[in-house]
């Protein structure tokens, strides 16, 4: 989705439709949370001192969840095509067009409720996990061995202020002028603030 909407033309068409909310579900909850997801698993039994209750439980669980997010956004991005608007209450909603949306928005559903069922496996693994036994022994190796030995790094680039700072100005000089424009500047004839 993001690689056509580089595409100007490509972007005119989807722009402010269902597109955008399938893309930006695809990306967002399709690679990030079922990292998270993949994180909790590798890190419950390290916080807790108890092994996972089921392994094959957590693939199952990633995989409906990957499952569910292809059923759910893919819908979106073809009413994106077919020029359901994103936010917009004041469509025409009783052109024959909207009709041709009924059965992906269906889709949609049936993608969401996979989402739920996937979510719930997550839940239930990691309660059944938190009432077992503790584990005999858990893991520590789980990092792989350096190729090279490690470099000494000067102190500075080794801590977390100086890239704090780096990333506090990057932020002043990205977001700064134009929140400072918000804040002075007004449209011709607008009332500053409101009043």
């Amino acid at each position: 989705g993001g690689m056509i909407n580089a595409s100007y033309q490509m972007n005119t068409l989807v722009h402010n439709t269902q597109w955008v909310t399938g893309h930006f579900h695809l990306i967002f909850a399709g690679t990030t949370v079922i990292m998270y997801l993949a994180v909790a698993y590798h890190l419950w039994p390290k916080l807790t001192g108890r092994k996972l209750a089921s392994r094959g439980m957590a693939v199952l669980q990633l995989w409906l969840w990957t499952i569910g997010m292809l059923v759910l956004t893919m819908p979106w991005h073809v009413l994106g095509l077919l020029g359901q608007p994103r936010r917009i209450s004041s469509a025409p909603y009783d052109s024959p067009l909207v009709e041709q949306w009924d059965p992906h928005e269906f889709a949609m559903l049936v993608g969401g409720a996979i989402l739920v069922v996937s979510a719930l496996l997550f839940v239930l693994n990691l309660l059944l996990s938190h009432v077992t036994r503790k584990a005999d022994h858990v893991s520590d190796d789980d990092w792989a061995v350096a190729v090279y030995p490690p470099m000494s790094v000067p102190r500075p680039m080794n801590g977390y202020a100086l890239w704090n700072g780096i990333v506090a100005v990057w932020m002043i000089v990205a977001y700064g002028i134009p929140i400072a424009q918000l804040l002075i500047l007004d449209a011709p004839g607008s009332l500053t603030w409101g009043y």
